[in-house]
C-alpha cells in the first residue's frame, strides 16, 4: 500500500512541477493529434479542479474480528459464577473463567447491516494528451463513518454477549490519492465519456485503508442558455470498494467504558448506481459541475474547474 502511495505522490509532484514550469509550452502542444478532432472545438488542454464528493452506501462485511481481552476479569468471573450451581469448587470456577478468557482475544462477530458514509475533498490536475484522452491525478482528504447495526458476537455465553452493544460506529479520516483516465467522443451537440480511476486512502485508525476502483460511463447533450454554455448528462457508476478498518472502540459494559479491539474487512454491497449531472461553462477557463447518484448507493459531487 505504501509503495502505491509514494508512487502517486511522486507522480503528482512531477506533474505539478512540469505544469508550473512549462504551462505555456504544454498548452501550445497539447493535445497531441489535434487533427483527430475533425474540426470539433476542443477544451483548453490543462485543468485544475476542486472537488467535493459525498457518498452513502451499504457494505457487506467479509469478516468482523474482535479482541475483548480487556473486559475486566471481575466481570468475567461474576458472569461465569452466576451460571454455576451453588457450592461449585473454586478450582472449577477458575478453570471456567480461564477457558472463557482465552477466547476473548479472538472473537468473531456479525452485523445485520453495515453502512458507510464518507465525504472527500480533493484537488485534481488533468491534461488532454489526445483529443479523446484525458489523464489526471487527485489528492485530498476523506472523512467518514462506518456504522454496524444488528451486531452480535459468537463464542460468548449469552449473559456476557448481552452486555455488548448491538451497534457501534467507527469514525475515520485521512489522505486520499488517486489517478485516472477519461475517454471522450462527440457528434454535433451529443457526447459520451468513459471515466476510470483508482484511489487509495490511508486512515488515521490503526493500519486501516480504503481502496476504490471506479468506472463511470456518461452520455449527454450540450447547448446554450442565456448566453451560457452547458451540458446535461446521465450515466452510471461502478464502484469496487474494499475497506479494512482496525483499531479500538470503547463498549459500555456494566457501566464501564471497556476498550475492545476490532478488525473489519468489508466491500460495497452494490457495485452500480445511476447518476445525472450538469456542467456550466461560465467562460473558456471556468467550469462548474454538479452530479447526483441514486439507487442503492447515493452520492453528490460538486466540481469547480479552471482550464488553461
Amino acid at each position: 500500500m505504501s509503495k502505491i502511495k509514494y508512487i502517486l505522490m511522486a507522480a503528482a509532484f512531477a506533474v505539478a512541477s512540469n505544469t508550473s514550469a512549462q504551462a505555456g509550452s504544454l498548452s501550445d502542444s497539447l493535445p497531441l493529434g489535434k487533427s483527430l478532432a475533425a474540426g470539433h472545438e476542443l477544451p483548453l488542454p490543462l485543468g485544475i479542479s476542486a472537488n467535493v464528493f459525498f457518498m452513502e452506501q451499504d457494505m457487506t462485511a467479509q469478516s468482523i474480528g474482535l479482541d475483548a481481552s480487556k473486559i475486566p476479569p471481575s466481570v468475567v468471573g461474576l458472569l461465569v459464577g452466576s451460571q454455576m450451581p451453588p457450592n461449585t469448587p473454586l478450582a472449577q470456577i477458575q478453570a471456567a473463567v480461564a477457558g472463557l478468557t482465552s477466547v476473548l482475544p479472538n472473537l468473531q462477530a456479525t452485523a445485520d447491516k453495515l453502512e458507510s458514509r464518507a465525504t472527500s475533498t480533493t484537488a485534481k490536475i488533468d491534461a488532454w494528451v489526445l483529443p479523446f484522452l484525458n489523464v489526471y491525478g487527485v489528492a485530498g482528504h476523506v472523512d467518514g463513518e462506518t456504522t454496524a447495526s444488528g451486531f452480535s458476537v459468537g463464542g460468548l455465553p449469552p449473559e456476557l454477549a448481552s452486555l455488548l452493544p448491538n451497534s457501534f460506529a467507527i469514525s475515520y479520516s485521512g489522505p486520499v490519492y488517486g489517478v485516472g483516465v477519461t475517454l471522450a467522443a462527440g457528434h454535433n451537440q451529443f457526447f459520451a465519456s468513459l471515466d476510470a480511476n483508482y484511489t487509495e486512502s490511508d486512515l488515521d485508525i490503526g493500519d486501516s485503508t480504503i481502496e476504490a476502483f471506479v468506472i463511470s460511463p456518461r452520455i449527454g447533450i450540450t447547448g446554450d442558455l442565456g448566453g451560457l454554455s452547458g451540458a446535461l448528462y446521465v450515466g452510471a457508476m461502478y464502484q469496487d470498494v474494499d475497506e479494512q478498518q482496525n483499531g479500538t472502540v470503547k463498549f459500555p459494559i456494566m457501566g464501564m467504558p471497556v476498550p475492545v479491539g476490532y478488525d473489519v474487512i468489508s466491500e460495497a454491497e452494490e457495485k452500480w448506481n445511476y447518476l445525472i449531472g450538469a456542467n456550466l461553462k461560465a467562460s473558456e477557463s471556468w467550469n462548474y459541475g454538479i452530479e447526483v447518484g441514486f439507487s442503492d448507493r447515493t452520492h453528490v459531487m460538486a466540481t469547480l474547474n479552471y482550464r488553461f
